[in-house]
């Protein structure tokens, strides 16, 4: 029994004629399992009771044993359809099997008052399928143009044009079809051209029929293989589609005698050598013995045995014919001459800018590169002929860019040996390295590009195996298929994506992926400490704000109240943080170090400073036991007189950029307190060099800060503008909001718009920032020339 719906609606097997029912068994077919609800409202909007109605007519299809499956909830078809098989044909490359299957326009002649959207569904349908048909035939019409097959190439060009359910030719059809059928005197000739004429579209000359594909990239190999003599034999192996036909053809011009693989019938491959048929084994090696013979044999493993033995025993006889032989596997005996093709080089398609990146030097691809096709379709087709174990292996390795071969075999389900003796087979085949990486890439991503769904699919399932510092990009790119199941796996592997986002500087960025992942605890923790780092301190304490109150929370939130000007309520929160070997305490000490300091007490300021400092120094962290030192020697210089020279030791032990742009940054500061103008500016020239080779957005907006506020106190304000606007620049990639307040607030004054620095500070006292909207007040207030130092 099977469900018919080109040309008409049918079932074959039984006497079933009933149009409705038969309409809804191919929705649910083509459409997949569907909602009862849906089925009801689609199909009979106006009835008084829907869901009666398609009660009814699922009781109509139960004649159809097994041909509709009901639950609860769901109805789905379980029927084989032409469409169905029409589409699986394509997919995997089968096009002459395919447009065999189409014998009309889908559901044509169907005799049903329809709703609208059920309506507009058959005739979408309808053409969709037909553009397909067309885009088959037009394919197969290509092709064979190619070969030189004219008479197939304008028959598939007719049929392209006709494709039965198909809207009008678009313009790049028209084009396509007017390259093969444009140099002939019929009837599609003139269509083409009518068509033309109304949608206004120019037709190039029409070129002829291509007769052969020119060589590219193998004069090595045809000069090998054709320097081989009398009695001599050359074997060239590789896999499917890297060129071992189209080096036999072209030897072909150079005096061989091409023999194609005819395994229909015994000896029936080496018939055309011989005048009088080949009855048996001793007539086919006589006739080899010929010195004077120079022949090809394509495609060794679809030959009969019998030839095969022929071929051997020739190879043994030194003055025999000359033989070349092709076959995807490696010599079955020794050749005088083995040559095992593979892609082609980058040199090789030196002439042929674009080629190398979009084919990877994959003969398959190059043609349709060159001539202009999509290399994706190569490619889809080439995967689609190596069967579905080998298409999914090599799309699981295209979506990496350094393949794990341990994550890809549990990705696909395949144990250690199978895994091996499949990735020899792609790269045997030119698409893969040994290590897994793929070769045609650009054409690889955009299939996959193509093929969204299943590359969805794909990247869940990697994700899923794969080290948690690997697996965000793929869980993010199947975000739409995440189970519940898979939250913790996801959450933890954005947590270290997001943490090496925050070591290397890109804070925003780690922002973006803690967003896009599960909300778990650590995730929002490590989301507001990132907040802050952007001095966005409001909106880090609003997602942190229903965590229950650990020593880790609480160092957080602490933090962010201080932030946010309100170091009472950051003491309250950072005190009770238990003594402990961790960050947590770290973090607490150094804000009840801050707190201490705005409140005025400098003592308990200092106290709090060297605890942060001594368990930073314990934990190995020493970027923040460097901060926690400057935070220190910064007190020890303002409130207590000591000698600026001791940020000269701190640069000297700072052992990376990072380090050195944090202590420069803040000598800058102090210098610029002490009035040391000059010194502070070359401080934070300093420092700008170390932010731009670490990449921190931020850091490197607070030096370019220093040096614009330093140009305007000497009076220099047409060099401190452009440090101001990169800064500010930067400052707004970064997101931090105080930053983006302060830079602009200064441009403004510069320029003589105070009203925009008055906006500025309303703005801040809007959105939490009341510190910082006072400290621009106080500066604007009591600076006479209104500038706001970092």
């Amino acid at each position: 029994m099977k469900l018919f719906t080109f040309g008409g609606l049918s079932v074959s097997g039984v006497p079933y004629r009933r149009e409705k029912p038969l309409l809804l068994l191919t929705y649910l077919t083509l459409q997949g399992p569907q909602a009862r609800r849906h089925l009801a409202d689609l199909f009979w909007p106006d009835a008084a009771n829907p869901m009666n109605s398609l009660a009814q007519h699922l009781i109509r299809l139960r004649p159809l044993t097994g041909a509709v499956v009901e639950t609860d909830q769901q109805v789905r078809a379980d029927i084989p359809c032409d469409a169905l098989e029409f589409r699986g044909h394509l997919r995997a490359g089968r096009l002459e099997e395919a447009t065999s299957l189409v014998t009309g326009a889908f559901l044509h002649g169907l005799h049903l008052d329809l709703p609208t959207e059920l309506e507009e569904w058959i005739l979408d349908t309808r053409d969709t399928l037909g553009a397909e048909l067309r885009a088959a035939h037009l394919s197969l019409s290509e092709l064979a143009h190619a070969r030189g097959e004219t008479s197939e190439a304008l028959a598939q060009a007719d049929r392209a044009y006709h494709a039965p359910g198909a809207a009008p030719c678009p313009p790049d059809d028209l084009l396509r079809l007017w390259a093969i059928a444009g140099h002939t005197d019929q009837p599609l000739t003139l269509a083409l051209r009518r068509d033309a004429a109304e949608l206004q579209l120019l037709l190039a000359p029409p070129s002829p029929p291509i007769p052969t594909v020119r060589l590219i990239g193998r004069d090595a190999e045809l000069t090998a293989l054709g320097a081989l003599r009398a009695g001599q034999t050359g074997w060239v192996s590789g896999g499917a589609g890297l060129g071992k036909t189209a080096l036999l053809r072209a030897l072909a011009t150079r005096g061989w005698r091409y023999l194609p693989a005819r395994p229909d019938t015994p000896l029936a491959t080496l018939a055309p050598l011989s005048s009088r048929p080949l009855q048996n084994l001793s007539d086919a090696v006589e006739l080899l013995r010929d010195p004077r013979l120079r022949c090809t044999v394509d495609d060794w493993d679809a030959l009969d045995d019998t030839t095969r033995r022929a071929l051997t025993l020739t190879t043994r006889h030194a003055g025999g014919a000359a033989l070349i032989i092709a076959s995807q596997s490696l010599p079955a005996f020794p050749p005088t001459l083995h040559l095992p093709l593979s892609a082609l080089s980058e040199d090789a398609l030196a002439e042929h800018p674009g080629a190398y990146t979009a084919t990877g030097g994959h003969p398959a691809l190059l043609t349709a590169f060159l001539q202009g096709s999509p290399t994706d379709r190569g490619l889809d087709t080439h995967l689609a002929q190596l069967g579905p174990d080998l298409r999914r292996l090599f799309l699981t390795l295209a979506v990496q860019d350094v393949p794990d071969l341990g994550a890809t075999r549990a990705a696909i389900g395949n144990d250690a040996a199978t895994l091996a003796h499949a990735l020899d087979r792609l790269t045997h085949e030119g698409l893969t390295r040994p290590d897994g990486t793929v070769r045609p890439i650009e054409p690889a991503r955009a299939l996959l590009t193509a093929e969204a769904h299943e590359a969805a699919l794909i990247h869940l399932r990697l994700a899923r195996h794969l080290d948690p510092e690997r697996a965000w990009p793929h869980w993010l790119a199947a975000r739409h298929l995440w189970e519940p199941a898979d939250a913790p796996d996801c959450a933890a592997a954005a947590h270290q994506h997001a943490t090496g986002q925050r070591a290397r500087g890109e804070t925003l960025a780690a922002v973006t992926t803690l967003e896009q992942a599960p909300p778990a605890p650590d995730v929002l923790l490590l989301r507001g400490w990132l907040l802050l780092d952007l001095g966005r301190a409001p909106e880090s304490l609003r997602i942190t704000g229903a965590l229950p109150l650990s020593d880790d929370v609480r160092a957080l939130r602490a933090s962010a109240h201080l932030y946010c000007g309100q170091p009472r309520e950051a003491q309250a929160l950072a005190t009770p943080v238990a003594p402990a070997l961790s960050a947590a305490y770290a973090h607490a000490q150094s804000t009840l170090g801050h707190a201490a300091d705005r409140l005025g007490d400098l003592d308990a300021a200092a106290t709090h400073y060297r605890a942060a400092a001594n368990i930073w120094h314990m934990l190995g962290d020493a970027m923040r036991f460097t901060e926690a030192q400057v935070h220190l020697t910064t007190l020890d210089c303002l409130s207590r007189g000591a000698p600026l020279e001791r940020f000269t030791d701190l640069h000297r032990a700072a052992g990376t950029p990072a380090l050195q742009g944090t202590v420069l940054l803040n000598s800058a500061h102090v210098h610029h307190r002490a009035g040391l103008l000059d010194e502070a500016l070359t401080l934070g020239k300093e420092a700008e060099s170390c932010y731009r080779i670490t990449g921190d957005q931020v850091g490197l907006a607070n030096a370019l800060n220093t040096q614009a506020v330093i140009h305007h106190l000497q009076d220099r304000p047409e060099r401190a503008r452009p440090h101001y606007r990169e800064a500010l620049d930067l400052a707004r990639q970064a997101g931090h909001v105080n930053l983006i307040s302060l830079i602009a607030s200064n441009l403004a004054e510069i320029e003589g718009r105070f009203e925009d620095a008055l906006q500025i500070i309303t703005f801040l006292r809007q959105v939490g920032h009341h510190v910082q909207a006072e400290h621009l007040t106080e500066q604007m207030q009591n600076v006479p020339d209104g500038l706001h130092p970092p």
